[in-house]
């Protein structure tokens, strides 16, 4: 495959030094960026590669999307049975109801259509977190087929619970290892392949202790972490309590969920204690503004975790696969909320910037989120001409004000051009579109029966 080398940018790099570069063009062989340097000795150092123009477009790392549903995509539009009154009816009367209906084909269409709005929006890596009980064997590999398809980069676990049973819960396990195996495969022939697993978990009220124990030591067999929702409603905690007689932090410390390969999501009722377990054991945290304000669920207190050094990321949950949106949102959120002024500036930009690809980095070892030689080639070209003065130590003002609005017009994952002059040409997009609404309708009446 012939190389690529783009000029003509105002590159950020989102390294260490948080270097703004002019005059300067990237170099790409195969998955990775090989050189950065002047314009000219690029261009005559590697004069047989591809040359791309960026048009004075600022040229950036893609976003990693901490995580995602996919499978929300299908309650796009629905009309609900009943109306949700708490978080808990939100799970029975929308999402636990949707996720029994969906199949194989739907599992398909509704990670392929996000994966495109994601490379729309230069999203080039997600963490997704996958649901469907009655089409669960094999519903991985659907969703790597629908991303592989559009050519983006993908951490992927399916969602083991005992809401639905023992059979179905260890159908859920089986196809977590089964996955994880095939990954772990492919990238010992490929350490570049674009997909990796972990062990997929829905809450700890909705998990049995029995299950806990089996998936840590499928997780831990396979040198893979958890990933599973933690205090998005305070339910979980009282459930839990009175499930199993231990809060959810001190139960998922309990069985070994929580780890520095694992991630929890949400963290909104948290207590000082559990924020301490949380930074013991290096878990991840994953934010989730947006989301949370549709559910009215409350706000985590993600600076109370950044103190005590927990990596906190960001994600969306599924309300949008676009993570510009999702910063700004939660950005704004905590601003409101604690009539701070001046809170979240530099942690918005130290969890969108630097601690997602941190997070995707430390669960799949892929050097992903910089524009540094030898990082993996998933890059983007925006839209945005800065109108003022721009540079490394204002680049978070810019990015917020500005280029969260511009278009994205070329997204790089790999080392291949996945969307170039914002098409996508080798997707038939309102083709795509119009299957998928096909399948929607089987999805929608199978739903209200």
């Amino acid at each position: 495959m012939m190389g690529l080398l783009i000029h003509n940018a105002t590159i950020v790099t989102n390294n260490m030094s948080d270097a703004v570069l002019y005059g300067q063009a990237v170099a790409i062989d195969g998955s990775r960026i090989v050189a950065i340097g002047h314009e000219a000795d690029l261009k005559a150092q590697f004069a047989g590669f591809e040359q791309i123009d960026g048009g004075g477009r600022v040229l950036m790392p893609g976003f990693t999307n901490a995580h995602m549903h996919f499978y929300g995509m299908y309650a796009r539009g629905l009309s609900l049975n009943q109306t949700p009154h708490n978080f808990h009816e939100i799970l029975l009367y929308l999402w636990w109801a949707l996720d029994k209906v969906l199949d194989d084909e739907a599992v398909y269409y509704s990670a392929l259509i996000p994966a495109i709005t994601a490379v729309r929006h230069g999203v080039t890596s997600m963490i997704d977190h996958h649901a469907s009980p009655n089409a669960c064997a094999g519903s991985l590999d659907q969703i790597e087929k629908a991303l592989t398809r559009v050519g983006v980069r993908g951490l992927l676990c399916y969602e083991t619970s005992d809401r639905d049973g023992k059979a179905i819960r260890d159908a859920g396990l089986a196809e977590n290892e089964r996955y994880m195996r095939k990954v772990m495969a492919a990238k010992a022939a490929n350490p570049d392949h674009l997909f990796d697993g972990m062990l997929g978990l829905h809450a700890s009220f909705t998990c049995d202790d029995d299950t806990l124990e089996k998936a840590v030591a499928i997780a831990s067999s396979l040198d893979r972490g958890c990933h599973i929702h933690m205090l998005e409603d305070y339910c979980d905690e009282t459930f839990t309590v009175e499930k199993y007689g231990r809060s959810v932090v001190e139960r998922l410390h309990h069985f070994g969920v929580l780890s520095n390969k694992s991630i929890t999501a949400h963290g909104i009722f948290l207590d000082d204690h559990g924020r301490d377990l949380l930074a013991e054991t290096d878990t991840v945290v994953v934010h989730q503004a947006q989301s949370n304000m549709n559910n009215a669920v409350g706000r985590a207190d993600v600076f109370a975790l950044l103190e005590r050094g927990v990596t906190v990321g960001i994600g969306t949950d599924g309300m949008t696969p676009d993570l510009r949106r999702e910063a700004m949102t939660g950005y704004l959120l905590h601003k409101h909320h604690t009539g701070d002024n001046n809170l979240g500036w530099v942690e918005y930009e130290q969890m969108t910037m630097r601690n997602n690809p941190a997070i995707y980095q430390r669960l799949t070892g892929q050097q992903v989120g910089q524009v540094t030689e030898g990082y993996l080639a998933d890059l983007i070209l925006i839209d945005y001409y800065p109108p003022t003065e721009f540079n490394g130590g204002n680049f978070w003002g810019h990015f917020l004000f500005g280029m969260i609005d511009a278009d994205v017009d070329t997204t790089i994952v790999n080392g291949k051009v996945v969307m170039r002059n914002k098409q996508i040409p080798h997707l038939d997009e309102a083709g795509i579109a119009a299957k998928s609404r096909v399948v929607g309708r089987r999805v929608w009446a199978n739903y209200h029966a």
